[in-house]
């Protein structure tokens, strides 16, 4: 049975389920529509204002994308990564799948597979950039790209070898006393 039919889950999709690929433009497309339905979330997040690529390394190649943000808007998504981006994440497949999972596992990315630590030394994933302001919109907007990221939570896909994310499991929150 595919939980994502039943959209009184709260991570369920915001459109009927597809199966999407990782890596695909298709995947960072399904992004792109969950980030639209996230708009008021992301507007507390603060403007989102950079253009970068993503690249997935992989036997026998290379995936790559750009991805646009204007204010609070994917505004762009496509293959290939243009000449003019802020900067450029880039790791192996097992990198972004591990991410990947824990997200889809527990709704959001939790510290160890975050955005800012996978990226911090550069041994899972390393951050490209040209121009030091480049680097700098990384990590000044790490926040909304991490939660960008954490929507994949709601996107039905699978990795190349046909293998799909972990089953999202009830995490027992933290209370206050």
């Amino acid at each position: 049975m595919d939980r994502a039919l039943f959209f009184g889950d709260p991570f369920a999709l915001s459109s009927p389920a597809v199966v999407v690929a990782f890596p695909s433009l298709d995947f960072f497309r399904a992004l792109q529509r969950e980030l639209a339905a996230e708009r008021e979330r992301f507007s507390r997040l603060g403007f989102f204002d950079t253009t970068f690529g993503i690249r997935v390394v992989r036997d026998g190649g290379v995936a790559e994308f750009t991805v646009a943000f204007e204010v609070f808007d994917c505004v762009r998504v496509c293959d290939g990564v243009e000449p003019d981006v802020d900067f450029v994440i880039e790791g192996p497949l097992g990198a972004w799948t591990d991410m990947l999972d824990n997200i889809h596992e527990l709704g959001a990315a939790d510290t160890a597979h975050s955005l800012n630590t996978l990226t911090h030394f550069g041994e899972s994933l390393k951050v490209r950039y040209d121009d030091p302001d480049g680097h700098d919109k990384l990590y000044r907007f790490a926040e909304s790209v991490q939660e960008w990221l954490d929507l994949s939570a709601r996107v039905d896909f699978r990795y190349p070898d046909g293998t799909t994310p972990p089953p999202r499991r009830d995490v027992p929150r933290r209370v206050a006393r």
